[in-house]
């Protein structure tokens, strides 16, 4: 009867392992998107964090955007894409992110926007992530499209910030943890 007991016990525990594996498996690709999506926003706010508040407003040239503004126009494209993947649009009025002006201001914006996708991605697995969501001039693309779509502007945007950085003397900061919302 003991023989019994264990084997089932060992066959059920065999079934659960085996369970658990698959359902990993399955969601393995929204698991690496939410670590790059992670590490992206880590990169960026450490950067932000890393340049004096004095230097916000440098540009290379008169026709670029400054630091400043490249920093808002990331927290706006975070809503953006991140709204596409969402099928729901931008939560917030990306307009309203032009009036941000402290250091202080574009850090929790940044924070902000990099939460928000982070709380798109909590509620999407591998299957969601293919079905279409209205795009750009009325496109329909996979979800993953839209995210993959951000993570790629972050780092062209991350490129352009290095070159400001290096233009001011500044070495790009290795990324740390960003702090998250309480």
């Amino acid at each position: 009867m003991n023989r019994q007991r264990t084997r089932q016990a060992l066959f059920l525990a065999a079934v659960l392992v085996a369970g658990m594996q698959t359902a990993a498996a399955q969601n393995s690709i929204i698991e690496e998107l939410r670590k790059q999506w992670e590490a992206t926003g880590n990169q960026i706010y450490t950067m932000a964090a890393a340049v004096p508040e004095a230097k916000y407003d440098f540009k290379p040239t008169p026709e670029v955007r400054s630091f400043r503004e490249q920093l808002i126009h990331l927290a706006s494209e975070n809503y953006m894409f991140m709204g596409f993947a969402a099928g729901t649009g931008s939560p917030v009025d990306r307009n309203s992110l032009n009036d941000l002006r402290s250091r202080a201001e574009i850090l929790q914006a940044l924070t902000e926007s990099y939460d928000y996708g982070d709380k798109v991605l909590a509620d999407l697995n591998d299957q969601k992530l293919l079905d279409m969501v209205p795009f750009f001039r009325g496109r329909q693309v996979p979800r993953l499209a839209a995210i993959m779509g951000n993570i790629k502007d972050n780092h062209g945007h991350y490129g352009n910030l290095v070159v400001y950085m290096r233009l001011n003397g500044l070495v790009p900061p290795r990324p740390a943890p960003r702090p998250r919302q309480q």
